[in-house]
């Protein structure tokens, strides 16, 4: 009698490894950009550090981009595991706002030649840098809005509120506009931290 299972056993088996070959691709992308730069990075390249060929690349992803974009995915996936790591029930939401704050900024420093390959490419599609966006805004916005009705965070418009502190996070820590000079300044997280928690703590 032939056994159910003889089927399912090699699919599984093959599944696996298409999951490590995704990975092994993705993993051998993200280093490379980090060292390289996007544009100086080439597929070829990305193939032979994932010990695979360009011809089986090209089976998981159509382009560089379509690579970039999944590589973002999977950094801002570690991200949110990173800070769901840090709190817990018994933190306020004002810490956890900063916490937030703290991984977006570790987040940028950490992939900060990938973020400018993925922002500064221009006529680039959007689609996934606008979702990230979005979704991050909706993460910040929902702890304020339950740091407000919880009483722990003075009365402010939740989505605005969002908009200005990721803003403020990221353009420090690259250093744009007004504070070019500062991005590696040691201090220059706990100051914004410290702004943050007075100006959520209602406090002039």
């Amino acid at each position: 009698m032939t056994s159910g299972n003889t089927t399912a056993a090699p699919a599984g088996r093959l599944e696996r490894r298409k999951a490590r070959t995704r990975a092994a691709i993705v993993q051998a992308a993200t280093s490379l950009f980090r060292a390289n730069g996007y544009e100086a990075t080439s597929v070829q390249q990305i193939a032979e550090q994932a010990d695979t060929g360009v011809g089986t690349l090209y089976g998981y992803f159509t382009s560089k981009e379509e690579i970039l974009r999944e590589v973002l995915r999977s950094r801002s996936e570690e991200a949110f595991a990173r800070y769901f790591a840090q709190v817990d029930e018994s933190s306020t939401y004002v810490d956890r706002i900063c916490t937030a704050m703290r991984i977006v900024a570790a987040y940028i420093n950490e992939n900060r030649r990938i973020l400018v390959a993925a922002f500064g490419a221009p006529g680039r599609d959007r689609g996934l840098d606008n979702q990230s966006q979005e979704t991050l805004k909706a993460a910040f916005s929902a702890l304020l809005t339950t740091g407000m009705e919880r009483g722990e965070i003075a009365p402010l418009p939740a989505e605005t509120t969002a908009q200005a502190l990721i803003g403020m996070v990221t353009m420090a820590v690259l250093g744009v506009g007004i504070w070019a000079g500062r991005e590696d300044d040691p201090l220059l997280l706990a100051e914004l931290e410290h702004v943050t928690r007075r100006l959520l703590s209602g406090m002039s």
